[in-house]
Formats: structure tokens, C-alpha cells, sequence
């Protein structure tokens, strides 16, 4: 079975405080490790939380304000003076390019492994990126500037194996191969039904990045029925007018959204330093929608675990 998980690296908005630090998550899959955003000090950060940055191949950036992409040329060097080879790929919204071009020159940065900068300006869902059974699309959210959510999702669900049986008969990893993906057994000229092994298919699991954004409908289709939304909560509903100003989304905006799209579970953040704690916030968004969790740095929500909950 996949491991299907995102670790919160940073949950703040563009000031540092209150212990929280600029947007970054590292969503696994299997053995996928992306990362999406970069703020301030996002490597330091893996590091603290175990997260080897050499499993990193591809990161996801949503737009250019500094809180989610000033960590990013620090990373990119980091990689060279490690004598990284492996490659990597950078997804962005128009201008990530020229960005981390004009740094590298300037800076005389010396990158020694395969690195792709990828622009992308979607106007509906977009697909970017596949890797076995997980697909990567992005979409475009409502900011000041020019801002891409994104969305992972499994191709194709696994059956889920009785572990017992399985490990009784001492199967090939071919043979489990052919059990997760629904075909019965030949094993000594007898017919071994699949479902003598397995509990039959999982649910497809999919995982929603919506950064800085105002709350959109236009949003929805795009994000509907997935396992897990993250959704900036950025200020609280007394601040509805400030939303709107800097493009941003208040905790009822995010719980309106959450329950207008169906998700499973709803995952807050990108809190603003004026809040010291954020369970108003959290208390906001529930007034929408139930299952409403906080961004904590360095833990890690296993979206399986998620649709065993529920």
C-alpha cells in the first residue's frame, strides 16, 4: 500500500512569528517526495523534521511572494554543494524561470545536476506531471498576483491485501502486484480468487493545495470530493474586508469551501502572525464544516489514516 502523507514544514503567512514559519509541505508518495512552497528556511526545516532533501524530485511552487519561494534559490544551491545528481523539476506560475535564472546568474551559482524550471499558467485543470500511480495537476487560484493550486491524486486504486493470507502462502512480488491490482492466481494449475485475499479496492486518495487565494467557486469542480483540502486560513471573519483587500481567504471562507467541494477532511494554515493561537480560527471554519484540522510544523497527516477515520 502507497504511503500516501503530507508533513506542514510552514504554516505562517509572510511574517515569521508566534513559532510558525513561511509556507512549505512535503506531500509522500510511495517513494515521491514533493515538495510544495519554499519559504524562508524551508531546508533547515526538513532537516529538523527528517525529511532527506535528496528525496525531493519535484517541487511545486505556487506563486512568487516571498514567504512561498524566498527558501527556494538556498535549497537549489544546497543541492550542488551536496553533489546532488539526481534531477530535479521546479513547476511555477510565469516568472519562476526568469527568477531563479537571474539568481543563478547574479549569484554565481553553480548547479552540477539536471534542473528543469517549469512554467505553467493553467486556466482550468491542468495536468503536469505523472509517476507510477499519482498524477499532479494544477489549476489557477484568485490572488493579487498570479497564483497556481495544485492537486496529487491516484491514478488507480490498490486492493488492499489480508496480510495473513498473504503472507501464508509466501507470494512473489509479481503475484502481489497481480492481487492489488484485482486479478486472481494461478498458483499450481489452480484458480486462487482474488477475494480470498483481499478486501477488494481502496479509495482512490487525493491530496489539494490551495495557497494564497479568495474564497472562488470557480475553485470547486476542480478540488470536489478529494481526501484532503488545504486551504489558507489566513485571517479570521471579523477581517473579511482585509481579505478581500490582499486577496486572501478568512477561516469561514476556507470551511465554506470545504463543505461546497465535499472533501474528507480540511487542513487550516497560513495563519497571520496576529494570532498567537489559532483555535478561533479553527473554530471559524467548523462553523462550515466539521473535520477541520490545524497546520502543525513537522507533523505528518497520513491521508489513509484519514479515510479509515471516517
Amino acid at each position: 500500500m502507497a504511503e500516501f502523507a503530507v508533513t506542514v514544514i510552514g504554516s505562517g503567512s509572510a511574517l515569521p512569528m508566534n513559532g510558525r514559519h513561511p509556507s512549505a509541505q512535503v506531500v509522500q508518495y510511495d517513494d515521491l517526495f514533493c515538495l510544495i512552497d519554499c519559504g524562508e528556511g524551508t531546508q533547515t526545516r526538513l532537516r529538523e523534521y527528517g525529511i532527506k532533501p535528496f528525496k525531493i524530485t519535484i517541487i511545486l511552487i505556487s506563486h512568487l511572494h516571498g514567504d512561498h519561494v524566498f527558501g527556494l534559490p538556498g535549497l537549489l544551491s544546497s543541492f550542488s554543494h551536496l553533489q546532488r545528481k539526481e534531477a530535479l523539476t521546479v513547476f511555477g506560475p510565469v516568472g519562476i524561470k526568469g527568477l531563479l535564472d537571474e539568481i543563478i546568474r547574479y549569484t554565481e551559482m553553480k548547479i552540477n545536476y539536471p534542473l528543469h524550471i517549469v512554467e505553467t499558467n493553467p486556466t482550468s485543470l491542468s495536468k503536469i506531471w505523472t509517476k507510477g500511480n499519482l498524477d499532479v495537476f494544477t489549476f489557477p487560484l484568485q490572488h493579487r498576483i498570479s497564483c497556481n493550486g495544485y492537486l496529487l491524486k491516484e491514478r488507480s486504486s490498490l486492493y488492499k491485501l489480508k496480510k495473513e493470507v498473504v503472507e501464508s502462502m509466501r507470494l512473489t512480488p509479481d503475484q502481489i502486484h497481480q492481487l492489488q491490482h484485482g486479478m486472481d492466481l494461478e498458483i499450481n494449475g489452480t484458480t486462487m480468487p482474488n477475494h480470498l485475499m483481499t478486501y477488494g479496492e481502496e479509495l482512490l486518495l487525493s491530496y489539494a493545495y490551495c495557497s494564497d487565494t479568495q474564497y472562488s467557486k470557480m475553485i470547486i469542480p476542480w478540488i470536489k470530493n478529494v481526501t484532503m483540502l488545504y486551504h489558507e486560513t489566513t485571517f479570521g471573519n471579523d477581517l473579511i474586508d482585509t481579505a478581500e483587500l490582499t486577496g486572501h481567504s478568512t477561516a469561514g471562507d476556507a470551511g465554506l469551501m470545504a463543505a461546497e467541494a465535499d472533501v474528507m477532511c480540511l487542513l487550516t494554515g497560513h495563519y497571520s502572525s496576529r494570532y498567537k493561537d489559532v483555535g478561533d480560527l479553527i473554530s471559524e471554519a467548523r462553523e462550515h464544516f466539521p473535520h477541520v484540522l490545524e497546520s502543525i510544523e513537522g507533523k505528518k497527516y497520513s491521508l489513509r489514516m484519514l479515510t479509515q477515520q471516517h
